[in-house]
């Protein structure tokens, strides 16, 4: 009998021991108490799951905290769900079984009068509110839209506003799928979108990077608005990410176009780590830079002033910060960034390569958040919130230097080490809501640069740009967007180094712009968009003044030129069936020099199709023609602070050009790897090249010393991307060629005797690889590849005796190449925890820029050595790996 009892006793105390191990963490029992003490959220539902076996939980591994909890036995479950409401759970209690969710709960329910098809059903779009007061969508149930009596047939629109569910913010870009039929929308820019159904019974899918799909339940007695909200997809790292994205390209007619996620910029390794727009932008296919800490960049072959960069509507002319180390936009204040390479929509127009849109975001609607970012050489911040909840909103950000110490780590012997250079920007915006259909938007934007090498020169550059913007969805078929703004642009150098000869030399652009779009669904199968554009332009090519009164320089100032462009246009987007797809748009631009009285004008062409054999599986052709009125004036590579701007007159003619361009379109494993290649032919006429020796600085015959060159460029773009998933990113490959001749015959001076040359930005070679691999989801690894050929440079090649000394004799135009360009970085990120209730998170990214320390030529130059003959140099601006961390913290 003792046997028996100290068995039985030996078992008792193994299996209470194998209870504590298997929770986690210490059981104590106290006469009647229960103390659970440190343990997971898993430890703590199977702890529930053994007082209530009908228990019912996802872990979704975010969930990182440690649970106390103590209470008598009797109450024990009680305080468990208490303590699990207030860390941001949803407890729902249905048909005998406790069901414990993150952040929303769910209907037990449908709701009173359902069935009740007398009563009028509300238009209203039906929402839940989870722990935090957020409002979600709920997919549960059904949503009718219409009277059941109400008669009407055939096809009816459904529309209405896309929005973040915690920021209150527009989605851009969502998905709107009926799976059944195939019918097909997109949200635009404000978060509208528009489906047009037959009567019935629909499931729409709504689906969108890096945001939980929704399957909603619509039944249509008739047309009217279901406003959406959508929340942010919390993933586990086993499975895979299906977006929506590569789908999407598969059914518009459009090709060429590049979406970029603020999101992606943030991940990818730039120089010093400070999350740069337009360094991704140039990971890109078919988009380069002609090299290191170079301003600007190069679409399909074209110049870098060939690219419209669009900031809120208002136009960057400069979209740089220190000598291109920084682009000028601060990422936590960007909404959305698209490039368009070809079939660019008619509405935009001014350059023939690309443009580059770019827009801020809005603003928190629900309440008052901002971040704090600091790095080795910026810090910036941005603030944003409800001026009147769900109805106004205003964002702030700001970007700061503190750089100068980099110049200070240059040799004493470069006459460079006591240079200084600094630059700020601002941007600020505010939205109100009149309705869910009608707002109204203003935003700013200003940035300034200094910089001097030596103190006796000054450098400094600026943008200014100020947009007000009306948009309004007065029907369900018809919109409209207006908007109106200021841009400036402008530098001045400041040379002192001789009191006598001391001057001030400035150059400024101002131009004030009207845009009007119109956009009606006429039938299922067209959709027309027509407005106008307009700008008024007042250039200051030139104003040269004494610095102090005591300079002998004599005040020079070029005269004012003054212009007036402006374009009509209209698009149809027409789809004859699932299939097929055409995009037609015709833009008639003119453009007036008031100074010169001179006109032009042109009808400019967009013409794109595309042809699916399976869903997955399209083909694209397409043919734009673009017209541009102004030329930036220099013999920089690249953008630089003292380049000029000119306008179309009677003596130098606007650009024009054209291009042709093909696609092969195929998304693979299960929509989560999308293939592409496009393959292009571009001609350019009068673009604007230089007579040896030119004078591009105060010349009032500026026209005498510019040649007009004839264009060309062709190439291929390849692209594996994969947006989501453990790994994302993207490889590209592109082999592309760009080449110049000039179009009259002068003689010997002709340049490279009239025959093709390469231009100063050709790279015909050009691989690009963009990847993230998440360990967890706080830590992932980054890494940027780039690989190009040289860029072409002209170079000596012998010297000879003429006029009583030696003179050097030059290879053909850019006849030769600087060594290729290899890099690599990497980087570490560290996101914030997810805690449900903390009040700040604080992520990190620290990383090597150009890992092998490779000497990457950016210019190569000529000195003579001590018996008199020549010494090629190299100008290497990043020769050595650069570390760096980053700090952000969002609050």
């Amino acid at each position: 009998m003792l046997k028996v009892r100290s068995n039985r006793l030996a078992l008792f105390f193994v299996l209470s021991f194998l209870v504590m191990c298997g929770s986690g963490g210490l059981l104590h029992a106290r006469q009647t108490n229960i103390r659970l003490n440190h343990i997971s959220i898993d430890s703590l539902v199977n702890f529930v799951r053994g007082i209530h076996p009908k228990t019912y939980f996802i872990s979704d591994g975010l969930d990182q905290a440690n649970y106390t909890v103590e209470a008598p036995r009797e109450k024990i479950l009680e305080s468990i769900i208490s303590l699990l409401k207030e860390k941001g759970y949803a407890i729902t209690y249905f048909d005998d079984g406790i069901y414990i969710l993150r952040t929303v709960g769910f209907a037990t329910e449908l709701p009173i009068g359902y069935f009740n098809t007398k009563e009028p059903v509300q238009r209203d779009t039906s929402i839940y509110l989870d722990q935090s007061g957020y409002k979600f969508t709920f997919a549960n149930k059904v949503y009718e839209i219409g009277e059941s009596n109400s008669g009407v047939t055939g096809n009816v629109y459904l529309s209405g506003h896309i929005t973040d569910v915690a920021t209150g913010e527009p989605l851009v870009g969502i998905s709107i799928l009926e799976e059944s039929t195939g019918i097909y929308a997109q949200s635009d820019a404000t978060g509208f979108y528009r489906i047009l159904l037959p009567v019935g019974e629909h499931i729409l899918k709504f689906s969108g990077y890096s945001l939980e799909d929704l399957d909603l339940n619509v039944l249509l007695h008739d047309g009217g608005s279901l406003d959406i909200t959508m929340k942010e997809k919390v993933f586990a790292l086993k499975g895979a990410i299906i977006t929506s994205e590569g789908m999407a390209n598969h059914r518009s007619s459009r090709m060429g176009i590049e979406r970029v996620r603020v999101e992606n910029i943030k991940k990818v390794p730039v120089v010093f780590g400070e999350a740069d727009l337009l360094k991704v932008i140039m990971t890109l296919p078919g988009v380069k830079s002609v090299g290191e800490a170079s301003g600007g960049f190069n679409v399909r072959g074209g110049a870098n002033d060939q690219n419209l960069i669009l900031f809120n509507e208002g136009t960057i002319y400069n979209p740089n910060h220190l000598f291109g180390l920084f682009s000028a936009f601060n990422t936590d204040v960007v909404s959305d960034v698209e490039l368009f390479k070809s079939s660019i929509p008619a509405e935009y127009g001014g350059r023939i390569s690309s443009v580059l849109d770019i827009r801020g975001r809005e603003g928190n609607s629900k309440k008052m958040v901002g971040s704090l970012g600091l790095g080795l050489l910026t810090s910036r911040f941005h603030l944003e919130g409800p001026v009147k909840k769900e109805k106004s909103t205003f964002i702030l950000g700001g970007r700061t230097t503190y750089s100068d110490w980099i110049l200070g780590l240059l040799p004493k012997t470069s006459e460079y080490s006591n240079g200084t250079a600094s630059f700020y920007d601002l941007n600020a915006q505010l939205n109100h809501k009149f309705s869910p259909r009608n707002s109204l938007n203003f935003s700013g934007y200003f940035s300034r640069d200094r910089f001097s090498f030596t103190s006796s020169t000054i450098y400094r550059y600026h943008n200014a740009n100020f947009s007000v913007r009306w948009r309004n969805h007065f029907s369900s078929r018809h919109s409209l967007a207006l908007s109106a703004g200021y841009d400036k642009y402008g530098y001045s150098v400041e040379e002192s180094q001789n009191a006598w000869s001391a001057f001030t030399l400035s150059s400024n652009i101002r131009q004030g712009f009207l845009k009007l779009k119109f956009q009606s669904h006429v039938t299922a199968k067209h959709t027309f968009s027509y407005g106008f554009n307009t700008t008024v332009y007042g250039i200051e090519p030139g104003n040269m003044l004494p610095f102090k009164d005591s300079s002998s320089v004599n005040p020079h100032c070029l005269v004012t030129e003054r212009a007036l462009e402006g374009a009509l246009f209209v698009n149809d987007t027409y789809k004859p069936t699932d299939r097929l797809s055409f995009d037609f748009g015709l833009r008639l631009s003119g453009f007036s020099s008031f100074n010169t009285r001179k006109f032009y004008g042109a009808p400019e062409l967009r013409l794109s199709g595309k042809y699916s054999f399976l869903p997955n599986l399209s083909i694209k052709a397409g043919f734009n023609s673009m017209t541009q009125y102004i030329h930036k004036i220099s013999n920089a590579v690249s953008i630089s602070p003292t380049d000029t701007w000119k306008l179309a007159d009677a003596n130098i003619e606007p650009q024009r050009g054209w291009q042709a361009a093909a696609g092969l379109y195929w998304t693979v494993f299960d929509h989560q790897v999308d293939l592409s290649l496009e393959g292009y032919y571009k001609m350019m006429h009068h673009y604007p090249d230089y007579k040896s020796g030119a004078i591009l600085e105060m010349n009032e015959n500026l026209a005498e010393d510019l040649v007009p060159t004839k264009g060309k460029a062709y190439g291929a773009e390849f692209m594996v991307k994969k947006p989501g998933g453990k790994l994302n990113g993207w490889l590209s490959y592109t082999y592309s060629k760009s080449m110049l001749r000039e179009m009259q015959d002068r003689g010997l001076e002709t340049i490279n005797n009239g025959e093709w040359y390469n231009a100063a930005h050709d790279k015909p070679h050009d691989v690009k690889l963009v990847a993230n691999y998440k360990f967890t989801h706080r830590y992932s690894l980054s890494v940027n590849l780039d690989y190009s050929t040289g860029r072409p440079v002209t170079v000596p090649v012998a010297k000879y005796y003429y006029g009583g000394g030696y003179r050097l004799y030059y290879s053909e135009r850019n006849g030769y190449r600087v060594p290729d360009y290899f890099r690599l970085d990497i980087a570490m990120n560290i996101e914030p925890s997810h805690y449900l209730r903390q009040l700040s998170h604080l992520s990190v990214t620290f990383g090597v820029y150009n890992v092998t320390g490779r000497k990457n030529p950016y210019s190569v130059f000529y000195t003579r050595n001590s018996a008199g003959g020549v010494i090629s140099n190299m100008l290497c601006v990043f020769a050595v790996p650069i570390p760096y961390i980053n700090l952000n913290l969002k609050f």
